[in-house]
């Protein structure tokens, strides 16, 4: 969908975290006016892209599709297969892989116990998991994942007896037939995509992986150390070990403090056990379903004594937590939730709905954005910003919550810098009486 934000706007997938700016002038094309000759053949260059992402529809009026596994599928069978087999493209030179990797460890008990096959094919070599397929199926199948991971790693086809094979791309969909091929529910499993920062993080070993239920969704915990198990344990009680759980939350205590991480982003560190629990209860909380009328971004929020509250880019929030005493000193507390949730107000406005360290229900009227400096160069527009705003908007979406963010953020002050300058301008707008 295009959202309009009054000088240009933003093209945005609302199922997958895909968007691309659209100055006004294509914004108008696309809206129904047709190009002119001078622009016709830079606008068809666009469609290009923007249909290669899947952003628009082809000429048939689907979206650009094809993710280069269609023809193994009839390679890897339809059914002839006496059990379930999943097998499993990766390559040690892809972080997605080393994140896939990574959730396999926490997950080796869930894994052994498998009435299904699972094998895995990385650089050429392979691993089979759970019951080991029959020596034809394997030689078959080891040929299909050495062709798959030229379609790009981590990808998988997964086939059944009696049902056609299917292909699974990336990371969030492979993360996905690991949970269904294990029994438990992909739809109510949080998978979120890895990132630098989380692969480094994963890459240690874990000690124990709790999956921990919040609103009826299933939630990783991978946990390294006896205490720090003990407190997750408070909150989750003995968890929910039914299946395959890839790995998003991280809690560990490697000196005075207990770290509570969501993939690689710090998002407290606490001083006690019983702040931990805390903390932990409230990012829980946040992954439970949201109520209608509700935005959920995937940004940082900063929330000032006197009600008002800041949004800033999740990549931020490792480095506002670490600073958190500065911050406090200024009045601000940085919010560990995993997502920004807001609702609109009566005024075109946003409200920020988090808990205080007390666990009590706040509600924040948005007071503006910090956001980073665009990387591409060019002006450094105002479009430009709200459509880098929109887009973190937590996918799946709906159109009409996007149409609602992007009304909403027009009116909002917007200051574009460092995550250093953030901490400068946070801590100035305090001295200065805000």
């Amino acid at each position: 969908m295009a959202a309009d934000l009054g000088e240009g706007g933003v093209l945005l997938d609302t199922a997958r975290p895909i968007a691309a700016f659209v100055s006004p002038t294509a914004l108008g094309y696309l809206s129904g006016r047709p190009p002119t000759v001078g622009h016709r053949e830079q606008y068809a260059h666009c469609l290009d892209d923007w249909r290669a992402a899947g952003l628009v529809a082809g000429d048939d009026g689907a979206p650009a599709s094809g993710n280069g596994l269609d023809d193994l599928r009839v390679r890897a069978g339809e059914g002839n297969v006496q059990r379930p087999v999943l097998t499993v493209a990766t390559s040690k030179s892809c972080g997605f892989c080393t994140q896939l990797s990574a959730d396999l460890t926490a997950n080796t008990a869930v894994l052994r116990a498998l009435d299904a096959s699972v094998l895995l094919v990385e650089d050429g070599y392979e691993t089979v998991l759970g019951t080991p397929p029959d020596r034809r199926t394997r030689a078959r199948l080891g040929e299909v994942g050495r062709a798959a991971a030229k379609a790009g790693t981590p990808s998988a086809l997964l086939c059944a007896p009696g049902r056609p094979a299917q292909s699974r791309l990336g990371f969030i969909e492979v993360s996905a037939a690991f949970i269904e091929l294990s029994g438990a529910d992909p739809d109510a499993t949080v998978v979120e995509a890895p990132t630098t920062c989380s692969v480094n993080v994963a890459a240690k070993p874990v000690d124990t992986l709790v999956t921990a239920r919040a609103g009826g969704r299933r939630v990783g915990i991978a946990v390294r150390g006896t205490e720090a198990l003990e407190a997750v344990r408070v909150v989750t009680g003995d968890g929910d070990d039914s299946g395959y759980t890839p790995v998003t939350l991280t809690v560990e205590r490697p000196g005075s403090m207990f770290l509570l991480f969501r993939g690689g982003e710090l998002l407290a560190r606490a001083r006690s056990a019983n702040a931990l629990r805390t903390a932990l209860e409230v990012v829980l909380a946040g992954y439970a379903p949201s109520g209608p009328n509700v935005l959920r971004l995937l940004a940082g929020a900063a929330v000032h004594e006197d009600g008002e509250a800041l949004l800033f880019p999740r990549n931020w929030v490792t480095d506002l937590v670490t600073h958190g005493t500065r911050l406090e000193h200024a009045g601000w507390r940085v919010c560990p939730e995993p997502f920004s949730t807001m609702r609109p107000d009566s005024h075109g406005g946003l409200v920020l709905l988090s808990r205080s360290p007390d666990g009590a229900s706040l509600e924040s009227p948005v007071a503006g954005v910090v956001t980073q400096t665009l990387e591409r160069p060019g002006p450094l527009s105002r479009s430009r910003l709200l459509a880098q705003i929109t887009n973190w908007i937590a996918r799946p979406t709906t159109t009409e919550a996007v149409d609602t963010l992007a009304a909403s953020l027009r009116t909002l002050p917007v200051h574009a810098g460092t995550w250093r300058q953030a901490i400068t301008h946070l801590t100035d707008m305090t001295r200065q009486g805000r």
